[in-house]
């Protein structure tokens, strides 16, 4: 995954900026499940981060978790009403290979596939995890092991 670049290089470079919310689209992506969510996640992060991010010493660790932490939000909103799923296109720029995975990993708990999105998509170790998801090294083990077993199960 791409590092972000440290707030004062987006200044002058919209290329540093494009490679930050690359990658944040792609985990909220992976989180949400759905392009246009994972468009907006992004998009109010980074309005409400805005000039904050110079006085913050890791963005990419405060970018990261403010994603997740939309993400969780978006999903409780979404427990809490009680509409009817919409069948939700998939994007055209994912690989069709993907989409079963994607299907599966909206199976797992919010916390499984967070925790899953973070190691394998972000490539976090699990401090870091634990960090983003605020539960202990432990926890993110757990939630991944079994996150896990229930994907290999939905995917055979």
């Amino acid at each position: 995954m791409t590092s972000v670049p440290p707030p004062d290089a987006w200044a002058g470079s919209t290329e540093a900026y494009a490679d930050a919310y690359r990658s944040m689209l792609r985990l909220a992506y992976t989180l949400t499940g759905s392009s246009a969510a994972a468009e907006d996640v992004v998009h109010d992060v980074f309005v409400s981060a805005g000039r904050r991010l110079r006085d913050v010493r890791e963005p990419s660790v405060y970018l990261r978790r403010s994603v997740v932490n939309r993400c969780r939000s978006l999903h409780r909103s979404a427990a809490r009403r009680a509409a009817h799923p919409l069948p939700v296109p998939e994007p055209v720029w994912l690989d069709p290979g993907l989409t079963d995975l994607r299907h599966a990993l909206d199976t797992l708990s919010e916390r499984q596939r967070a925790a899953i999105v973070l190691r394998f998509l972000c490539d976090l170790p699990d401090d870091e995890i634990a960090d983003v998801l605020r539960c202990r090294r432990a926890t993110v083990r757990t939630l991944v092991h079994r996150g896990l077993a229930e994907l290999r199960e939905v995917l055979q």
